[in-house]
């Protein structure tokens, strides 16, 4: 490896990404309307307490989603692991009572978070706003039940472009041709989809869903389908408990074989952005290897109670700063601000500064690397002024 640089992406890239956008959003439509069971790639909302945080967070650096007051409950429990340490009321028995805030339910909107997105834009804090917007967010995944898109703001959504490199894609694909091949628009002669007719081929997918690798043996079932056939109530799932209340759908392949379709695919995806995420750790660290003891500039990060999460500007390599190795003071972390604050000094670091470090470690086992900040030295002028 010669260098770490950002990937180019540039008005061609952003075309084809909208044409995507564009043909997942139709077939799912597509499939919806025809009230066909099929795949969806949902986005639910955040979490009121992930939004809650950020918020609070944003608040800080001038900014906000424009979310208003958001109405939180506060709950109090008594710590019975160490009764005598820590700051904050006690009971009479000298236990330490500790309160925390649950945000209720918070009228979050896709908007809001692309204003304050075009707000950023430009400005120093947009790398680490939009790195906590991003960890506001929940995760993607694949489900049989439509719950629309929040980040895409798309209410119906899937994925159908990459049926070479990704198990959903095919599924639908599969889907969308045996809908198509009886369907009014093949009846017209519009859609030219291959030879056979629907009943032709209905064995013929029940057939592949049961032998499908994520579909145990108790549930190999595939309701046939055709127009006279009964549309299928709601399911239960593997623990038990009631799906959501869906519309009736009928379609090539049973619902409750989507949902363990839906559930292999999301669970496969994950494992396969930790392998990724991994080499990519492993190449930065063999990368880092030769650079222990240089200088870098850094954009902190995270702030924990253990130290200062930095990322190195221009290689997007992360490190830690450990809290112990801040020896010039004692300092402390302030859990309510996320800030590390020295006793004396007063001296505070927080999201969002930037630092200089220095490669101090590196452990290649568990893929880390630890910095060491970098002490800022005063000016010419004002040293001659401290030696006199």
């Amino acid at each position: 490896m010669k260098a770490i640089t950002r990937s180019e992406r540039n008005i061609a890239h952003r075309l084809i990404e909208e044409f995507m956008l564009a043909a997942n959003e139709s077939v799912a439509s597509y499939l919806e309307r025809k009230d066909v069971a099929s795949l969806y790639r949902i986005h639910e909302k955040p979490d009121p307490k992930k939004v809650y945080e950020f918020e609070n967070i944003a608040a800080a650096f001038g900014y906000s989603l424009g979310v208003g007051a958001i109405p939180v409950r506060r709950f109090s429990y008594t710590d019975q692991r160490r009764p005598g340490r820590g700051p904050g009321p006690r009971t009479r028995t000298g236990q330490r009572r500790q309160e925390i805030e649950l945000p209720e339910d918070v009228p979050i909107t896709p908007h809001m978070y692309q204003k304050l997105t075009q707000k950023i834009a430009g400005k120093p804090e947009e790398r680490i706003l939009s790195y906590l917007m991003l960890r506001s967010l929940k995760q993607a995944r694949y489900s049989e039940q439509n719950a629309g898109h929040f980040a895409l703001a798309a209410p119906t959504y899937t994925h159908f472009t990459s049926p070479i490199r990704r198990y959903p894609d095919l599924v639908v694909h599969r889907i969308l041709k045996e809908v198509l091949r009886d369907s009014a628009e093949q009846q017209e002669g519009v859609v030219p989809v291959g030879a056979g007719t629907l009943s032709e081929k209905q064995g013929a997918w029940a057939q592949r869903s049961l032998q499908s690798p994520v579909v145990s043996r108790q549930e190999k079932q595939v309701l046939p389908w055709s127009k006279g056939s009964p549309k299928r109530a709601g399911y239960r799932d593997q623990h038990g408990s009631e799906a959501r209340a869906t519309p009736a759908q009928e379609g090539p392949v049973a619902p409750q074989v989507l949902h363990d379709i839906a559930e292999e695919s999301s669970q496969a995806e994950r494992r396969a952005d930790d392998a990724e995420r991994e080499l990519m750790d492993w190449k930065k660290i063999k990368f880092m290897q030769e650079r222990i003891g240089e200088e870098f500039e850094g954009l902190i990060i995270s702030v924990t109670k253990f130290g200062l999460f930095v990322e190195l500007k221009d290689l997007f390599i992360e490190g830690l700063v450990p809290l112990s190795s801040l020896t010039d003071d004692l300092y402390v972390y302030h859990d309510g601000s996320k800030q590390i604050i020295g006793e004396r000094s007063k001296k505070t670091y927080t999201l969002g500064h930037t630092v200089r470090v220095l490669v101090d470690r590196i452990d290649r086992m568990q893929k880390k690397i630890q910095f060491a900040l970098v002490e800022e030295r005063p000016p010419r002028a004002q040293r001659r002024h401290r030696r006199a």
